[in-house]
């Protein structure tokens, strides 16, 4: 087993011993972390999957009411109605933290969902489709939200599996066998220091 390059003193065995310890804790400490960042991902993971779900129904129903609205208002039509809608979704972008990894909470405040024409433009189809395409916009905040949040906890495990296996690995065998090597040199030289004593004394 590999070991590091270090005099067999008893201040480097105390010393090795202490940081032998810290590593160890360090590991446990990481072990922590990563069940905490994997519990979180799971959690989010199932609301992803939901709010996924529930966007794909609603885009589907928008599309479906946009297409309507088309027929009904012909391609001309449909453009001067954009062109009266003012953007609808204002989004602000908080943070709160999960074990030092920084997520977002991410909040969409829509304005009051009516129509920006006059009522003698548009119908019944173009104003539903306006407010469906609103409610997608803040539906894709939640999003955006609670993927950007999964992202960052997957790198972040990621790194901290990385850290735990490099102290399990190579850092705390480095230096238990360290250690080892300094116990086995400290006491050979005793056995050598007792065994000259006693030649010295003739026993």
């Amino acid at each position: 087993m590999a070991r590091m390059e270090v005099s067999a003193t008893k201040s480097n065995l105390m010393k090795m011993k202490d940081e032998l310890s810290f590593a160890r804790d360090g590991k446990e400490l990481l072990a922590q972390k990563r069940e905490v960042l994997v519990m979180e991902m799971l959690r989010l993971q199932d609301d992803a999957r939901k709010v996924r779900e529930d966007l794909d129904q609603l885009l589907e129903r928008a599309y479906a009411s946009f297409i309507t609205a088309s027929l009904l208002e012909g391609f001309d039509g449909m453009q001067r109605l954009a062109l009266a809608i003012r953007p609808g979704v204002e989004m602000k972008v908080e943070e709160r933290s999960v074990m030092g990894v920084i997520l977002p909470i991410v909040s969409c405040e829509g304005r009051e969902r009516r129509p920006d024409y006059g009522f003698g433009q548009g119908t019944f189809a173009s104003d539903r489709t306006v407010q469906l395409f609103l409610e997608v916009a803040s539906r894709l905040c939640e999003v955006a939200e609670i993927e950007t949040a999964i992202y960052r906890l997957a790198m972040e495990t990621r790194k901290t599996i990385r850290r735990e296996r490099a102290l399990e690995n190579k850092f705390i065998p480095e230096y238990s066998a360290s250690i080892k090597y300094i116990e086995d040199t400290l006491e050979e030289r005793e056995r050598e220091t007792f065994y000259q004593l006693k030649l010295i004394k003739g026993d």
